[in-house]
């Protein structure tokens, strides 16, 4: 379609057309200077600069309007098809100064920039997806460092040590309970045995007051003291003493 021809055919074709009057008017000036004017006058300029401060007339403001306005849509919408925004910009181009032109010619042809537009979004996209992995890297590497501390401080020495310290423990703890299930057992034995206890020492208890009661039945009353007892008695050892000294002085007077 004429709509959709490239910038290089229209644009080109649009210079020449321009470009060969100036080429002939410089020429003739040319021919009325002994130097070249070409380095103090461009006519080509002059006529693109009064070109471009022509007002434009409604209809090519109504259809840079509707360039515009598709043109502020989905930037994908724009590179998978500029077809009716190259169609509209056709019917304009020659009548729209050549700086506008030029400006809006690259956004008319925005299809060839598909590639690169979807490169740039997936790098982008690979770029946060990498950010993201790389943070997970780096919360998994810190991880990994605090499980291999741990690790380090993991030893069978300290585990051994304390397996060893509760199996003595326990081989107490047994020890105990066997001699407090020992004591237990007699002291169940002692309440089951009580009764016949009781009974054996209430008896016993009763044969032994009964002696102490016989026992006090029996007493004698006695007359004196032992003092007095003790004063009799010496009197008598006295008398004895008295008689044997005599029979001895006699025998050896």
């Amino acid at each position: 379609m004429s709509s959709d021809c490239t910038p290089s055919a229209t644009g080109s074709h649009h210079h020449e057309e321009e470009e060969q009057p100036a080429a002939r008017a410089i020429l003739a000036l040319a021919d009325l200077f002994s130097f070249d004017i070409k380095d103090y006058f461009d006519e080509t300029k002059e006529e693109t600069t009064s070109k471009a401060l022509d007002p434009l007339d409604e209809t090519i403001k109504k259809t840079l309007e509707d360039i515009s306005l598709p043109l502020e849509s989905s930037l994908d919408n724009l590179v998978a098809d500029c077809g009716s925004i190259r169609a509209r910009f056709a019917e304009i181009q020659a009548l729209i100064p050549d700086d506008l032109a030029n400006t809006i010619t690259p956004a008319v042809y925005l299809e060839q920039h598909q590639f690169k537009l979807e490169k740039a979004k997936q790098r982008i996209a690979d770029r946060r997806e990498r950010k993201d992995i790389e943070a997970t890297i780096q919360a998994n590497r810190q991880l990994v460092h605090e499980e291999k501390a741990k690790l380090d401080q993991l030893s069978a020495g300290p585990i051994q040590s304390n397996i060893d310290r509760l199996e003595a423990r326990k081989i107490d703890l047994i020890a105990q309970l066997e001699e407090c299930n020992a004591e237990l057992d007699l002291e169940k034995q002692k309440l089951a045995n009580l009764p016949n206890a009781v009974e054996e020492h209430k008896s016993i208890l009763k044969s032994a007051i009964k002696n102490v009661a016989d026992m006090t039945k029996s007493l004698k009353i006695i007359p004196g003291t032992d003092a007095q007892d003790i004063q009799a008695i010496e009197e008598v050892v006295q008398i004895r003493q008295r008689v044997v000294s005599a029979i001895q002085c006699y025998l050896s007077g």
